[in-house]
């Protein structure tokens, strides 16, 4: 029965889709966005000008008008840089072009879930390296397993989600001196870090970056992400790229948003503030411990069991992300990102409610 599902492929058929159970909530922590909308005026003012577009024919063909936009922002010239629906759809069109059964994908764990999931549908062989007990990128483990293995690509989160861990560039540095293969740096946080591997490009041709205008730029309901290597790898990597992959809504308000950074600033400023302020917050409950992290959000190890935590939280419409099923060493830990001041306050207050 269903034998027509054995059309697809094995290394597909033995895993499980990407899935996030929807929960009522009034305070939204769960999935590291930035709680600050963009303000009405500027909405008012999309809104004016978009209507005057033509929304029957497609967008620019390559989104030039946006990578030359972000030409200017980011100071690197413009075929070093490719546009996508996100970049979790320039991390899957990477792995179209660079990996292949038998292959081999580097990841230090626990990291961001897709980059396994999109590695296993592109039937590649996972290297799985465990973060050290401090949550400090194993370094020395990386480089040993380069020594004896050939790595077509590894693929780093710094800051890392759901740990919060910047890789250092001095060990960067150590690994690409190393490695044999390509190495993507997805910088999704580095607004918030204030880190960046950008510089090393020059002397590493093999280095890629990710960044994503959906956490500190505040655009997640957009789903705009770039990608930024060598001209002759943005040539391969463009083959397997959608045409027409980034709507012209999109493209935009990324425009736009380009013209008003100072907006995006602002807001970084207030979450690293606030940031600050939750976590010796969260220090003074005694009986809840948050994690050192570097980006717009952090883990906690609980008291209690984390889905029991959670299952609280959320009946007090907090949600939060329980994480504790993600990685054998994360089964008491949640990750909570950081809200508004109001929000924060109710999380607190919750916290409080349910751990006394």
């Amino acid at each position: 029965m269903n034998d027509f599902v054995n059309n697809i492929k094995p290394s597909v058929r033995a895993i499980s889709a990407y899935h996030l159970n929807g929960k009522q909530y009034e305070v939204k922590l769960n999935q590291n966005e930035n709680p600050y909308d963009l303000p009405k005026w500027l909405k008012d003012e999309l809104l004016d000008e978009f209507c005057g577009f033509a929304w029957n024919r497609y967008p620019s063909f390559g989104n030039l008008r946006l990578i030359e936009k972000l030409s200017s922002h980011v100071q690197i010239e413009p075929n070093r840089i490719l546009v996508g629906n996100g970049s979790n759809e320039l991390l899957q069109t990477l792995m179209a072009v660079s990996l292949s059964a038998g292959k081999k994908l580097l990841l230090v764990a626990p990291t961001f879930l897709i980059y396994h999931q999109l590695g296993r549908v592109a039937e590649a062989d996972i290297c799985e390296i465990e973060f050290e007990e401090d949550w400090s990128f194993p370094v020395n483990k990386i480089l040993s397993t380069l020594g004896q293995e050939q790595i077509e690509l590894c693929i780093f989160c710094s800051p890392n989600s759901p740990t919060g861990a910047t890789l250092k560039e001095s060990d960067l540095i150590q690994i690409l001196k190393r490695v044999k293969g390509l190495v993507l740096v997805d910088e999704a946080y580095h607004e918030f870090s204030k880190t960046s591997c950008l510089e090393l490009q020059s002397d590493f041709k093999n280095l890629i970056i990710t960044r994503t205008f959906s956490k500190a730029m505040g655009l997640a309901g957009l789903r705009i992400g770039y990608l930024i290597a060598h001209p002759a790898l943005i040539t391969e990597i463009n083959k397997a790229r959608l045409p027409y992959n980034l709507n012209i809504f999109s493209e935009f308000v990324a425009l736009k948003l380009l013209d008003h950074y100072d907006l995006v600033n602002k807001n970084v400023e207030k979450i690293l503030s606030e940031k600050e302020r939750l976590t010796r917050e969260l220090f003074e409950l005694n009986n809840v411990t948050p994690l050192p992290s570097e980006a717009n959000f952090f883990m906690i190890k609980t008291p209690t069991r984390a889905p029991e935590l959670f299952d609280k939280l959320a009946d007090k419409g907090v949600l939060v992300r329980d994480i504790s099923k993600y990685h054998p060493r994360l089964k008491n830990h949640l990750r909570i990102s950081i809200g508004t001041p109001e929000e924060n306050e109710n999380l607190i207050n919750s916290l409080k409610t349910t751990l006394f």
